[in-house]
């Protein structure tokens, strides 16, 4: 992986001037959801020393140019942790930054200067002699102005935004970037001048940032490990911000560090500075553009590419974007066909490193590694002609309702399933969806005792409604059961045929006994289509039989409080169970005089059900008889069509 991190970091070099890779660029949108147009701008707030005052600018007003203003006016990534703030521009969102460096912490009082001030004073003392040290050390005679200007009454605090208050933005105008300007006759700045335009500021941030100096007191020749190859500036490694897939390792907290020798840190994590550079910008691009979520988890697709093909890596990762966006996502149907163009060349494997971060630090909780690109692409391949299959199965389901979320009808795929795999809320951290997810795509064979463990909780869930214990499960209202039960079935039955495709699961499937289709009636006829399509064995059949038996019965009841849908074990059913259900069954049927809608379905179990020779897996047992319950529910989704 560390190779393709310094490919991508080379690549993303090409083109880029020295400030590139410490600037921040803003996330700006041009349109709103209805397409119409959103103007941002670039601001300038005035720091008048000469009239003693704060405010915004109307004539530091201008359309704001994403490619050149980040640059033009030195918009800095925020330094993480207990860094000093130095910046004379910000995003919107950030004044209080901007604040910070020239008036200091909002929240502390007793201060002398700002952050600016106390940075030169700590590492850059040859600016305590420039005018500008003066004149930013001036500034914080404005602190109690901005501070009255941004001060919220009601709310007994600052808010930072109400200094642009005077400029009057419309509906669809952003601010994309704030920066400071500075007047002051005695300083020699008569008009309104950008801060990031004084020279001892560049200078400054060029002495910070862009300083090569360290390179001319390595001693020697070194190994980097990072590209294995012998360099002239290796030192060690020392990552821009702590929000980086570089950043697995400590140096501070020596618990995590336990069998290292803290002495030898230079040593254990010795790098080039050149390739620092590469690793930071690699994986500043990868989680700006290529984080997805698996199974409700941050990860970050990192490939393996052909390097000597000279890929392509535009092209490569976008359509890699694309396929992992059409596996882990939620996509409604109306987008997929544009996107189905699944075929990455130049990749040999994918990684999915699974991380946690609140952008102070970097952990790495689990890797999805060395998936074969071919694997990949047959994945996605067998969900798509899986989905398209359960469309025309329009006798046994109504499969658009079923897959509906958030008033779309959705794509088939690993998103489906995760909302089909109970996880507790207090066991968040053993996701057993994203064990799953890792078992298919490294292609390892599933169990078929665990997907019906996994249903039975599922039913469960719905059963007694315990949503609230497992914030992944979509809810169904109390009159919604039914739904609740074809939804799960078919796509537990959909994920099963996806895995066969894979050659990932074994049904133990058994010879069927069929009836002729010439001579069968049409009903029969959709049934046994069914059977074949979805490969049932005879013990299979026995169950949906049975499952039929308690749709009619259940349709008896039709308004009753309690219903025979109640007498199914969830947890499981036994042979002895199975039998006492039918009988159960056929008796309801007798008190309503109605024996004939059973009667059919009662004597084909009978001629499937091998009661000697019975082994069937007891939550298996409940997912057929549910199969045989919830087939040729059609109804629509109304009310119920939520998601927690």
């Amino acid at each position: 992986m560390l190779d393709t991190l310094l490919k991508i970091g080379a690549w993303q070099q090409e083109g880029m001037s020295e400030w590139d890779p410490i600037l921040e660029k803003p996330s700006v949108k041009y349109e709103t959801k209805k397409g119409d147009p959103i103007k941002n701008y670039a601001i300038g707030i005035v720091f008048d020393l000469d009239e003693m005052d704060v405010y915004p600018d109307k004539n530091l007003l201008k359309e704001y140019d994403e490619d050149r203003d980040p640059e033009k006016f030195k918009l800095i990534s925020t330094l993480p942790g207990r860094n000093k703030a130095i910046y004379a521009t910000v995003e919107e969102k950030k004044i209080v930054q901007l604040f910070k460096t020239f008036l200091g912490n909002p929240s502390k009082g007793d201060l002398q200067s700002g952050e600016l001030i106390e940075a030169i004073d700590n590492d850059f003392e040859k600016y305590k002699k420039t005018k500008f040290y003066e004149l930013v050390a001036d500034l914080f005679g404005l602190r109690d102005i901005f501070l009255e200007k941004i001060w919220d009454e009601k709310k007994d605090k600052a808010d930072f935004k109400r200094i642009l208050d005077p400029i009057d933005f419309g509906r669809n105008e952003n601010v994309a970037l704030v920066y400071g300007a500075i007047k002051s006759e005695k300083h020699g700045y008569p008009s309104a001048t950008p801060i990031a335009h004084i020279n001892d500021y560049i200078s400054f941030l060029r002495d910070k940032f862009l300083d090569n100096t360290e390179t001319d007191l390595l001693e020697s020749d070194k190994l980097c490990y990072a590209s294995g190859e012998i360099l002239d500036d290796v030192t060690e490694l020392d990552l821009s911000t702590r929000y980086s897939l570089n950043k697995m390792f400590v140096t501070s907290t020596q618990n995590y560090a336990s069998l290292f020798n803290k002495s030898l840190f230079n040593t254990n994590y010795q790098i080039s500075l050149e390739n620092q550079s590469k690793l930071d910008l690699a994986s500043t691009f990868l989680l700006e553009n290529y984080k997805i979520r698996i199974a409700d988890i941050d990860h970050v697709i990192i490939p393996q590419l052909k390097w000597s093909d000279n890929p392509d890596l535009d092209l490569i990762l976008e359509r890699l974007k694309t396929s992992a966006d059409l596996l882990f996502s939620f996509k409604a149907l109306s987008e997929v066909t544009a996107d189905i163009e699944i075929d990455v060349e130049g990749i040999y494997w994918l990684n999915f490193v699974a991380f946690e971060s609140d952008g102070n630090f970097f952990k790495t909780i689990s890797i999805i590694k060395d998936v074969s690109k071919f694997h990949f692409e047959s994945v996605i391949e067998a969900f798509e002609e899986v989905n398209w299959k359960f469309r025309e199965l329009k006798q046994a389901v109504d499969w658009d309702s079923a897959t509906k979320n958030y008033g779309e009808v959705s794509f088939f795929n690993l998103n489906s399933i995760y909302g089909l795999i109970p996880i507790r809320k207090e066991k968040e951290k053993k996701n057993v969806a994203l064990q799953l997810f890792k078992s298919i795509l490294e292609q390892r064979t599933v169990e078929k005792s665990q997907l019906f463990e996994f249903f039975s909780e599922l039913m469960l869930c719905h059963y007694y409604e315990r949503y609230n214990s497992y914030t992944n499960i979509r809810k169904y209202g109390k009159d919604y059961f039914g739904l609740a039960i074809r939804d799960s079935v078919f796509k537990y039955f959909a994920f099963i045929q996806v895995l066969k495709k894979l050659n990932l699961i074994n049904m133990e499937e058994q010879p069927q006994t069929t009836t002729a289709k010439e001579s069968a009636k049409e009903y029969e006829r959709q049934i046994q289509d069914f059977f074949e399509k979805m490969s049932f064995n005879d013990h299979q059949k026995a169950l949906f039989f049975l499952g039929r038996m308690l749709n009619g019965v259940v349709y008896l009841q039709q308004g009753k409080n309690k219903t025979v849908i109640d007498k199914v074990n969830y947890n499981g059913m036994d042979r002895d169970d199975i039998v006492r259900l039918r009988i159960d069954l056929f008796e309801k049927a007798k008190q309503y005089n109605s024996t004939e809608k059973v009667v059919f379905d009662d004597s084909r179990f009978g001629q499937h059900f091998d009661f000697e020779n019975w082994s069937m897996n007891q939550q298996e047992a409940v997912f057929f008889i549910l199969t045989g319950y919830s087939y040729g529910i059609v109804k629509k989704q109304e009310s119920n069509n939520q998601s927690n």
